[in-house]
């Protein structure tokens, strides 16, 4: 019996749809060009975030505010506030983003930026609000010379990895190095990770920490092919033991570590030692 061919095609775009998405194009092109225009100095990256879920605010906004927030184009502008010497962090945050605004609302009123210095960044990982992270790890990238947002989609997926399948054992998933800093002194991304060892039964801790570590770099190179990154990722996996016994030892890596490191990702172990260092509770 003959098989019968397939002759189903792919959808084409609607017209109207095309139209819609070229405009928005140039909107935002339009966009990114006067911020860099105007912040070439501070700007580290621009991206469009997706949509806000209407769904989610039903019933607690009228219908109204509702057709608004579908319109929305919501873009986030990151700034690098690591030399802000005149004034202070967050009033150079307020004042960029008051302009920003002013930009977006000449060229359409429904790009609503969204506008995060690295501190800010920095701190909402301190405050372990992950959500943020998802958020940005979705959007698409529009400008981003320092592959910072490149950095963190590839570290987001890779984190999701690790934790869907061994949540049980991980404790802390930190971002570390020089791209997390906001500056390019490095072309790699680097991420650490540690391991909860100590209810080991059915091997030793030498040999866990090889066996999950391998399967964990693995998932590094997955993760790199998923997200298009073309920049070195360098996966550190360390067993919890070993991690307590070089901050006993002073260990100068692992307090570089615990001094720069931005956690993407912790169950009370990492930043409770980070505050403790900056206390001046672990010495090095």
């Amino acid at each position: 019996m003959a098989k019968e061919k397939n002759n189903s095609k792919v959808p084409e775009i609607p017209e109207e749809m095309k139209k819609k998405f070229d405009a928005l194009k140039v909107k935002l092109e339009t966009f990114k060009k006067k911020v860099l225009e105007k912040f070439d100095k501070y700007i580290i990256g621009i991206e469009l975030l997706p949509p806000e879920n209407p769904e989610k605010l039903k019933g607690q906004v009228s219908e109204q505010e509702l057709e608004k927030i579908k319109n929305e184009i919501n873009v986030l502008v990151l700034v690098d506030d690591s030399d802000s010497e005149k004034m202070s962090k967050f009033e150079l945050k307020n004042k960029l983003a008051t302009i920003i605004d002013k930009i977006a609302e000449e060229i359409d009123k429904n790009i609503k930026p969204e506008t995060m210095i690295l501190t800010e960044l920095r701190e909402v990982c301190f405050d372990a609000k992950y959500e943020i992270l998802d958020m940005i790890a979705l959007g698409a990238p529009l400008y981003d010379p320092k592959d910072l947002i490149a950095a963190l989609k590839v570290s987001n997926v890779h984190r999701s990895m690790v934790l869907k399948k061994f949540e049980k054992y991980v404790v802390s998933y930190v971002a570390v190095g020089s791209l997390f800093r906001g500056d390019a002194k490095s072309h790699d991304i680097d991420v650490a990770i540690i391991i909860d060892d100590t209810d080991v039964k059915k091997m030793s801790r030498g040999e866990l920490r090889d066996k999950l570590g391998a399967i964990i770099r693995s998932m590094g190179y997955e993760a790199a092919s998923i997200t298009g990154v073309k920049k070195e990722f360098h996966i550190q996996v360390y067993i919890l033991t070993d991690f307590w016994e070089g901050l006993k030892e002073a260990n100068p890596v692992f307090f570089t570590f615990l001094r720069d490191g931005v956690p993407l990702y912790d169950r009370g172990v990492f930043m409770p030692w980070k505050l403790l260092l900056e206390m001046g509770r672990i010495r090095p």
